[in-house]
């Protein structure tokens, strides 16, 4: 429940339309109070006794003022609070948002795409059941229940006390269901994770599962997680739906009760008749706030459930990059920079990698990848990094914009260590181009203006030409206009790539790192890739993994990566001489076909 209580922060500028909503709950519960009261009067003196026409109508126009003024004030608070909840629940998904691009690049390769979609999509709209409706029955029916109570104390307080004595028991009841109700909701959400994630994945790599003939294993794969899924929600609804026969039955209990003992002091002509009507009235509308408030109880216990999930995400630390987390304000969420840090400093000798370790940590056990890298990248200058699948290479080139961070050793630019430097600035000197291409379902001219999206669009074209992606851009549909569709499937592998060098080219950083940035294309679009790389390259200090051999060969250094160690660095010619670990990679990957331009495996 402590998870529930800082959702409260959330509802702190929505303070003003709490306040009207509570008011209008309470004037529910006065509405509810009064025609208890009136039962009395209308019972013995109206059609008992008999009472003059005209007390009757006002009788009758009190009843419909009231039923009216109940009928308001119960619209105005499920609309305010509703309103209320929709604005926390905004707050949430964007908070939970700005977390999640916050969070270190660890947190997300550990966790599944769909799963934290579900937790921004799935969960938060439990919470959105528990603030916009919940909420409003527990104040609303409190009240009103509060009321039914003072009339029946008002009545015969021992008869009252009667009643009262079944509450023990329904708190009991719905204490016990509560919790094991609140761990099948947890199951169900966590089952729910799993089952995006898995739709996530087979729809984002479809293409792959028609090519190996595995729709149906996939199928099978999904029916599964449908149905660990299924059995997860029917357990939480069946425990959510007995909470309803158990209260009825405690009810008919009391009221066996109530009837048995009331009928004897009507008879003894301690109450009137229209007392134990008003009496019993009171009882039966107690009953609906209570079968509500147990209700609630069940979308409670779901909404605690999905909030600790939310808070999972949002307890974990982000990267220094956005500064101290605020809770929403009404106003903008704002990135602060990272105090005591210093300045990025020009890259004029190089980046240096000083007896570099590093380990993934997991939760598991700790798997070391790099052992005592040290390797120097003078500024202006090319290092293709080359070695068998798995050694590290990809590992060496995300420490430099610290997308991981050193177990040991250090990274520095020009003499200062990054990890002394904001991340911001680091990163604003660094352009990444990889073999996974990611373009957004935006404009083309968006998508290469990424990073500078105010950016003129004679820039954005100068770009593209250097990139070699004026022409095709220019015969789109609506040429930089065009609209690309999620990740940008409508255009070729190679004119993907042509965009995201354009994109680096724009944001013009000193600092430039190829990641396979030519696999997989065919010998034309890996032409014109190649001609866009020289023109990125240019003036640039580049790290390059795993390229083509034609780029590794014009490489002013190549690093031979094996088992996360440097074994061997040189040019191509001097590596090559020597016979090593270099020479027998050639031979293996690139002798046969290096006119092809076959590239190294990464």
């Amino acid at each position: 429940m402590t998870n529930l209580k800082r959702l409260f922060r959330f509802m702190k500028p929505h303070r003003q339309r709490m306040a009207g909503a509570a008011a209008a709950m309470g004037a529910v519960a006065v509405a509810n109070y009064a025609i208890l009261l009136m039962i009395e009067p209308i019972m013995d003196q109206t059609l008992v006794e008999g009472a003059a026409s005209s007390y009757v109508r006002k009788v009758a126009a009190v009843l419909v003022l009231l039923y009216l003024s109940m009928g308001i004030a119960r619209y105005l608070s499920t609309y305010l609070m509703g309103s209320v909840g929709f604005a926390v629940v905004r707050d949430l998904r964007v908070h939970l948002y700005r977390h999640l691009q916050f969070l270190p690049l660890g947190f997300h390769s550990s966790r599944s795409t769909g799963g934290l979609m579900s937790r921004v999509t799935s969960d938060v709209l439990a919470i959105q059941e528990a603030l916009t409706r919940v909420l409003v029955d527990v104040v609303r029916e409190s009240l009103t229940l509060v009321g039914c109570l003072a009339v029946m104390f008002y009545v015969d307080w021992l008869l009252a006390l009667i009643i009262l004595a079944a509450a023990p028991l329904l708190i009991t009841v719905i204490g016990r269901l509560g919790k094991r109700l609140r761990k099948a909701s947890h199951e169900a959400q966590r089952g729910l994770g799993q089952l995006s994630a898995l739709l996530q994945e087979t729809l984002t790599g479809i293409r792959v599962v028609k090519a190996f003939g595995m729709e149906h294993a996939e199928t099978e794969k999904f029916r599964r997680a449908a149905e660990r899924l299924f059995r997860h929600s029917l357990h939480a609804e069946r425990l959510g739906a007995i909470s309803s026969p158990l209260m009825e039955f405690i009810g008919a209990c009391a009221g066996a009760a109530v009837l048995l003992y009331g009928s004897g002091r009507i008879a003894a002509g301690v109450l009137t008749m229209g007392q134990f009507v008003m009496f019993l009235t009171a009882g039966l509308v107690a009953y609906a706030p209570i079968r509500r408030l147990s209700n609630a109880n069940v979308r409670i216990q779901a909404a605690a459930a999905a909030s600790e999930r939310i808070f999972e995400i949002l307890d974990s630390p982000v990267e220094p990059l956005a500064g101290s987390a605020e809770w929403p304000d009404g106003g903008e969420l704002k990135v602060t920079e990272e105090p005591g840090k210093l300045q990025m400093p020009a890259l004029v000798h190089g980046i240096a990698f000083e007896h570099v370790c590093f380990a993934y940590d997991d939760g598991g056990p700790t798997r070391q990848v790099l052992h005592d890298i040290t390797l120097s990248v003078p500024a202006g200058s090319a290092i293709a990094l080359v070695g068998e699948s798995g050694g590290g290479k990809s590992t060496i080139a995300n420490l430099i914009p610290r997308f991981h961070t050193p177990t040991a050793g250090a990274v520095k630019i020009d003499g200062v260590n990054i990890r002394d430097v904001r991340l911001i600035d680091l990163r604003s000197q660094i352009s990444v181009v990889t073999q996974e291409t990611i373009l957004f379902n935006d404009t083309v001219r968006a998508n290469i203006a990424y990073c500078q999206p105010g950016i003129s669009a004679d820039a954005v074209a100068r770009a593209a030409r250097a990139a070699f992606a004026h022409e095709f851009i220019e015969a789109l549909p609506e040429g930089y206009d065009t609209v690309l569709g999620e990740r940008g499937l409508r255009l070729s592998g190679g004119q993907r790539q042509r965009i995201a060098i354009a994109r680096a080219l724009l944001k013009n950083a000193p600092i430039l790192i190829l990641d396979e940035a030519t696999s997989n294309l065919d010998v034309r679009s890996d032409r014109l890739v190649q001609e866009a790389l020289v023109n990125l390259m240019e003036g640039r200090t580049t790290l390059i993994i795993a390229h083509r051999l034609s780029t590794i060969q014009s490489a002013d250094m190549i690093v031979v990566i094996d088992a996360g160690r440097v074994v061997e660095q040189g040019t191509h010619d001097q590596l090559l001489a020597r016979m090593g670990p270099y020479q027998r990679l050639y031979a293996m990957h690139f002798a046969a076909s290096a006119d092809a331009g076959f590239a190294l495996e990464n």
